[in-house]
């Protein structure tokens, strides 16, 4: 005959491997927007390991065009915190394959526009890269030019002196 104290123990580790088990199928996150401000407790069903993009990223995009807002981000604390409205976001939609830099192009699908609000978040990172380091070229450029034109000032400014001193002061 098991005594108390077995039972006990055994009711804790079903209850923890349910918990467990039951974490596997279901992730949520407290989720804080802008523009317009909200805060939504997101919720993902059957969430598993793998697919596209990390479930704290599904949540995020999934908020932000739900809600049109400008920023959203994971809210600090824990989900029980959480004082915004559930929403629930299928695992089904990460399935489909992250875009990685130059896949697009090497698929045939047209580049994207920059004119219009990046799709993924490869795609924010690498329009940031790129526009700093064109502005790095740009400032580089204005240094040179700096330099170059303080340059000839001075290399102007060190002629006409010397056509002064060397015609003993008669070109000045």
């Amino acid at each position: 005959m098991a005594s108390r104290g077995d039972c006990v123990i055994g009711l804790a580790l079903a209850t923890a491997v349910g918990v467990l088990a039951g974490r596997a199928e279901t992730q949520e996150y407290c989720i804080a927007c802008t523009e317009p401000a909200a805060v939504y407790r997101c919720v993902i069903d059957g969430a598993r390991p793998g697919g596209g993009q990390s479930l704290q990223m599904l949540c995020i995009t999934s908020m932000a065009k739900e809600g049109n807002h400008a920023t959203c981000g994971i809210k600090r604390g824990t989900v029980f915190d959480c004082d915004g409205p559930v929403k629930r976001v299928p695992w089904s939609s990460t399935e489909l394959p992250a875009e990685t830099p130059g896949t697009a192009t090497a698929a045939g699908k047209p580049e994207a526009d920059p004119n219009e609000p990046p799709r993924t978040v490869v795609e924010m990172a690498k329009r940031a890269n790129e526009q700093t380091a064109d502005q790095f070229k740009k400032a580089n450029d204005n240094v040179k030019e700096s330099f170059k034109s303080t340059g000839d000032a001075i290399g102007n400014a060190t002629k006409k002196s010397w056509n002064c001193l060397t015609s003993l002061f008669k070109e000045c």
